[in-house]
């Protein structure tokens, strides 16, 4: 297992492929471990030549987990609607440090990122910040500012109120947020069950979930300074996406300097193995394009 330091964050990653290719960094969505960029989307870029590295992003996966911080996202939600005060654990900014420190650890001066919902923040916050690190961005599902005007209240309760205490009853929720989320033809309960036991086992943490939503909740509007990023950029959006609205993939991709944004008719908030497998044999030709290109 590898491992990076980010001050008192350790953060682990996987490289998904051997050999000295272009890397290509893998962020997942909120609470969620690196497992689900699994081999049937890492495929087809490891088959144009690339070496895919995922992250287990802090409170996910074997990466440090703040399981003793309990943000109220109610105060969070307040404050980024600008009445208050009140911060989050952490911010997409420390996200983005933690991966760095990734890239610091491997040697690597430049990679291609795929982001994944709050993954895609975290992107974005790396192309503005440090472009010259980024080679191509591939955001799947997709936003550039706080959902905190979007968001219902009770989904917040839910978050602040979860207690999952073992795989069993992480089955059970799995289960009910494909139902949700989802697209019902993709809805298997059999692969929900097994992808839930595999990211349970490898790390799902009490209020990881939590405090990722917290982070994306507190995200400063990114759209300002994604005008002035020059990365070839690919969005992948679901039309029927319950929670993050196509217009919110539309406006970054409107802000982003020529970037090109993909919809899906049958896609929601949600990633089944025939869109995991989509997925990557499009970013692959993506980032070949971008490599051709450079």
């Amino acid at each position: 297992m590898a491992f990076a330091k980010n001050g008192s964050v350790c953060i682990h990653y996987e490289r998904m492929a051997a050999g000295d290719g272009p890397p290509v960094i893998l962020l997942a969505g909120a609470g969620r471990p690196s497992t689900d960029f699994d081999y049937g989307f890492c495929a087809p870029i490891v088959a144009e030549g690339f070496v895919p590295i995922r992250i287990d992003s802090r409170d996910t996966g074997r990466s440090t987990a703040l399981i003793d911080t309990h943000p109220d996202l109610h105060a969070i939600k307040a404050a980024a609607l600008g009445r208050g005060n009140t911060p989050p654990p952490y911010g997409i900014a420390d996200m983005a440090a933690d991966v760095l420190a990734v890239l610091d650890a491997e040697g690597i001066a430049a990679a291609h990122f795929v982001g994944r919902s709050i993954g895609g923040l975290v992107a974005q916050q790396i192309a503005i910040r440090n472009p010259g690190c980024v080679l191509g961005l591939a955001l799947v599902m997709a936003m550039s500012r706080s959902m905190a005007d979007a968001v219902p209240d009770a989904a917040l309760d839910r978050l602040m109120a979860e207690d999952i205490p073992d795989e069993d009853a992480y089955v059970v929720r799995q289960l009910g947020v494909a139902q949700v989320n989802g697209v019902a033809g993709d809805f298997d309960a059999g692969r929900v069950a097994e992808e839930a036991r595999t990211a349970w086992r490898h790390g799902i943490h009490r209020g990881g979930t939590a405090r990722h939503f917290a982070a994306s909740l507190a995200v400063p509007d990114l759209r300002p300074s994604l005008g002035a990023v020059r990365v070839p950029t690919l969005i992948l959006h679901g039309r029927q996406d319950k929670v993050i609205p196509l217009e919110r993939a539309i406006e970054t991709a409107e802000t982003i300097p020529g970037a090109l944004i993909e919809v899906d008719e049958t896609m929601g908030h949600d990633g089944p193995p025939r869109l995991r497998r989509l997925w990557g044999e499009r970013i692959a030709r993506h980032f070949a394009a971008v490599r051709t290109s450079i």
